[in-house]
């Protein structure tokens, strides 16, 4: 017992001294570093479809439906683009430049554009207000594990 009375003691600081962490919410980018969002907004339509996320010609995620990620880079200009999955391997389907500033967030959002012969990702960037409003209700992908910082 008097065992006891340490431990639960020690976990409850432990426990009470976290700081809550709120799904969505954006971290500021440390230094000299800017952070870009990339997520995929969720709808039916193409929400099979595979597609692999670059940025700056580096795979970084296959990003999944409903979902975001993140990623830190130095300031200047990135070029983002999506590649379709399955057949047509490699061939790019769509790209967005974004021109990170020291500080800052950028935002892009993806979303599906359907025609009766294929299906593509649309990227465009959004100001933070939205993008923030976007992903807060968003889960990080589970690709965010594998993400480094460039």
């Amino acid at each position: 017992m008097k065992i006891f009375i340490p431990v639960f003691c020690f976990l409850g600081s432990v426990v009470c001294s976290a700081a809550p962490v709120t799904p969505g919410s954006p971290d500021q980018p440390a230094g000299d570093s800017c952070y870009i969002y990339i997520y995929r907004e969720g709808s039916f339509t193409g929400s099979l479809a595979n597609f692999a996320i670059y940025v700056d010609a580096q795979q970084l995620c296959k990003l999944s439906n409903k979902r975001y990620f993140k990623v830190g880079v130095k300031p200047g200009k990135h070029t983002i683009s999506a590649h379709r999955g399955g057949v047509g391997i490699g061939k790019k389907e769509t790209e967005v430049e974004v021109d990170c500033q020291i500080g800052k967030s950028n935002y892009i959002s993806c979303s599906m554009k359907s025609s009766i012969t294929r299906v593509r990702l649309d990227m465009e960037e959004v100001i933070e207000t939205t993008g923030i409003k976007d992903i807060s209700d968003m889960k990080v992908d589970n690709c965010q594990s594998g993400v480094q910082d460039q």
